[in-house]
Parts: C-alpha cells; structure tokens; sequence
C-alpha cells in the first residue's frame, strides 16, 4: 500500500482565531495568540507525529473544542460598533446559531446546519431569504 504524505500546518491567524489545515480541513485552536491555542496546535502536531494516517483526524483540543457560542462571542467582540445597519442583522442570525448550535464544537458544523438555520429564520420571519444570505 503507498504511503499518502500529509504536509504538516503551520499555525494561522483567520481574524482573531488560530487555525491550521489538516487534509484540506480548517482546524480551529482556539483564540489567535493565546496560551490555549499555542498548547492546542502543538497537541495537534504531536498527535500527528505519533499516528500520521489520514484518517482519523487527531483531536486538537481534547475537552476544550471551540464551541459556536465562544466563536460567535469572539466574532461580536472584535465587531463591537462596527456592524453599522447590520447590527439586527447579525444579532438575529447569531441568536438562531446558538439557540439550536451554541454547544456544538465549530468543526462539526456543516452547511445541512447552516440551511437549517436559514429556513427555521424563514419560517419565524425574522428575515427574508435575500437578508440572511446577505
């Protein structure tokens, strides 16, 4: 059987989270320049040394996967006063997210969940389908 080869990932900022790429998959470490996201990349990385094959992907964090609500509360912090008109916008979708997502870890978000969202927002009336996308 040929060896698949996995290039190791360097840790990345993405706005004010730590990432990397696993597989062609974006692994979150937590908050860009924090000691949590620094000890959760070199968990990543060494779990990676020990059991290089692609499947499964190693877990980063342990017990401590980044959640919807902690990235939803990291996005509205960073975006404090600056969401302008969009204010209501985002806060009604951030709401419906973490209603029904708030304690789901971020990687196993999917877009069958993001449509859910949408339509249950639809439904209540919230938005129109242009507002949402937007």
């Amino acid at each position: 059987m040929p060896k698949l080869k996995t290039r190791l990932s360097r840790l990345c900022r993405d706005r004010k989270l730590a990432i990397s790429w696993y597989n062609g998959k974006r692994i979150y470490h937590g908050l860009w320049g924090s000691p949590e996201a620094e000890k959760n990349y070199k968990r990543f990385i060494a779990a990676l040394l020990e059991n290089p094959s692609p499947t499964p992907t190693p877990q980063i964090g342990g017990d401590t996967d980044l959640l919807i609500a902690e990235l939803t509360d990291a996005f509205l912090d960073a975006h404090e006063g600056k969401l302008n008109g969009h204010a209501h916008q985002f806060n009604a979708t951030i709401g419906y997210l973490v209603e029904s997502y708030g304690e789901l870890a971020v990687n196993d978000f999917s877009p069958k969940k993001l449509k859910a969202i949408r339509n249950q927002m639809i439904k209540a009336g919230a938005l129109c389908r242009n507002q949402i996308n937007r």
